[in-house]
Parts: C-alpha cells; structure tokens; sequence
C-alpha cells in the first residue's frame, strides 16, 4: 500500500512550493495554520503564544489525518519537535522529515533544553532531518552525539524571493548589513569606525541594536518595509553580513542579495562556506576578524569589476542550488529513498 505525503508549513500560501509539486504531479497533502490579521497587532509574548498553540494543532491534525508510517514533512524544526512529541504521546509512529535542522552554538538555559530536545527527537529512526550544508552535517552529528545519524542534504530555498532577481548594477556605493538572527553587530559597529569614509546602510531588528552611540558614517534603520528592505540591498554596492554563530543564520539575505547579482562579504561557517567561495564569488572572513573584514570591505567597494564578476557569480550559485524546482526534486529524492529504506528493513 503507497504510504500517504503530508507536507506541514506555516501561514504563508507558498504558491512556489505547492506549483513545483503539481507539475512533477507528485501527490501530496499540504497543512498549514491560519493567523487572524489581528495577530499582528498583539504584543510580543501573545504572537509567540498564538504561533506555537497553531503548531500544536496542526500536529495534532496531521496525525490524526494521516496513517501509521505515512510520511509528513515538517517546513520547520520546532513543528517537527511538536509533531515528535506529541506522537509519542499518543503511540502514533509516523516518518518525519525535518526540513532545515537550526540550532545555535550558544550555551544557554534555553539552547539547552532545545539540545536536549531535539537530540532525543533524532535519536529516533523514524526522524529523518535535513540540513543546509554538507559541513553541517558533521556539525551536527558532534553537536547532537548522533555519529551515525543521517542528516539529509537539502539547500535552502529562495522561493517567492525569485521575483527579485535582477542583472547586476552598479550600487549607490554604500555597504549593507541588515537582518535578525546571528548577526554580529559588535564586529559590524568595528568596522564602520576603521572605514570612516565609507558609508554604511544597517537594518536591525530593535531601535537600540546599535546602541545610543555609533558612528557617523551609519544610516540605521528598524522596523521598516519589506519593500523597503529590498530596496536598501538593490541599491547597495556590496553586502556585509558579519556573523556570529555555525549555525544557518542571514541565508534569506544571503539568497536575496545574490538573486540581485550583489557581491557578499560574510563571515567563514559551516552554512556560509557552502555558497561562497573566497575570490571566486564573494569573500569569507574568519569569525570575529574585524579588521581582515574591513581591510576586505574597502579592498572591494573599490574594485567595480570585482563587485559585478562576485555578484554574477553568486547569481549563478543561488539559482543553481536554491530554486523551487531544485528544492522539491531533493524533497521527493528523500521521501523516495525513506521509501527505499523501509522496503529494505521490511524484508
């Protein structure tokens, strides 16, 4: 009997994903959440509470629509861990594939008990977890104690990102970094104030992620626009992205300033090295090398046809290995082979 697909995702329609399934006609169930439009206006603490409740349900809903070891695929790694432990409650065995596996190497309360979570969750041979790079995998396997655990590969996806893809131009000569998780701010904040004649565009998450006090050759922003945002790397002449973490962080900007043809500056990690190559599409920087990654900064701001052969090149990596069609033909190799792999042990 062909095992039922049913494919968990968040609130967003994904018109990319679920296009590139029906032309491969490939069946499969997707599940989503829904969020009141008025969510957004709740505070912090009440749309984390609302967004989790969501994930809870739709595990619940999943497992009750679907059959023992029927496969359901998880677009998020905390889904997955719900989806993990509440089947375990109620004895329902169910293969799940973890899309994109993301934890942090920090040594906190919280990170902690996440580890510890998802560490029993993998140890589970009805978990099958994918990750971003192939350095990861081997991250993870030493992070997680799991030395014969397999940690599919499977390259993030620009998605509906692919609307901003854009030849290369040349930029308002101004440098970029913005965005949320694993950015480096610290270091970023250093190497303004080595390029005092350079000036820097930074999104952050907060007013006060900079602090009261940085140099005069920052413009900050906060809480803007997507749009907006878009439009601040379309512009730029190169991006930074310092990080701080080897753990997958800055891929979304990653990925958009590639589709823009826009070269990268960004710190050497196990997710980072996977898509940039020094001198060839971009350039790696070691952790917290602040002044190598300004001497780079000002090395390239000044260099055209540097900027224009990095971000052509970079172009072609994210296409190559980000596209929707890329992306869902390595989600159907991998449920074909957890397939296989059942096959095999039921003999």
């Amino acid at each position: 009997m062909n095992k039922g697909i049913f494919f968990l995702k968040d609130s967003e329609i994904n018109d990319w994903l679920i296009d590139s399934f029906k032309q491969r006609n490939y069946p499969i169930n997707f599940m989503g959440i829904r969020n009141s439009p008025k969510t957004l206006q709740e505070s912090r603490l009440g749309r984390i509470i609302k967004l989790h409740a969501g994930y809870i349900r739709l595990a619940i809903n999943s497992l009750i629509k679907s059959n023992r070891d029927d496969i359901i695929v998880s677009l998020l790694d905390v889904l997955a861990l719900y989806l993990f432990l509440i089947s375990k409650i109620l004895f329902m065995r169910r293969e799940i594939v973890v899309i994109n596996i993301m934890l942090n190497d920090q040594n906190d309360f919280i990170t902690k008990i996440k580890r510890y979570l998802f560490r029993w969750m993998l140890k589970n041979n009805h978990i099958h977890p994918t990750v971003t790079s192939t350095n990861l995998q081997e991250l993870y396997r030493k992070l997680f104690d799991l030395p014969n655990k397999e940690f599919y590969l499977l390259h993030d996806c620009y998605g509906k990102l692919g609307k901003y893809k854009r030849s290369y131009k040349n930029g308002d000569k101004y440098v970029f970094c913005g965005g949320t998780n694993g950015r480096d701010w610290i270091t970023l904040l250093k190497i303004a104030e080595l390029l005092p004649n350079i000036k820097f565009v930074i999104v952050g998450p907060k007013k006060d992620t900079l602090g009261n006090h940085y140099p005069s050759n920052i413009d900050y922003y906060y809480d803007i626009p997507f749009t907006k945002f878009q439009e601040l790397i379309e512009n730029c002449s190169l991006l930074a992205l310092p990080l701080k973490t080897q753990a997958p962080a800055g891929l979304i900007v990653l990925f958009t300033a590639g589709l823009m043809s826009k070269p990268v500056i960004t710190t050497d990690n196990a997710t980072t090295r996977e898509y940039i190559t020094t001198e060839e599409n971009g350039i790696l920087v070691k952790l917290g090398d602040y002044e190598e990654f300004a001497k780079q900064v000002n090395r390239l701001i000044s260099t055209p046809d540097n900027q224009e052969l990095f971000g052509k090149r970079l172009f072609s990596m994210i296409e190559n290995l980000g596209s929707p069609q890329a992306f869902v033909d390595k989600v159907i190799l991998i449920i074909d082979q957890i397939h296989l792999n059942e096959g095999t042990t039921n003999k």
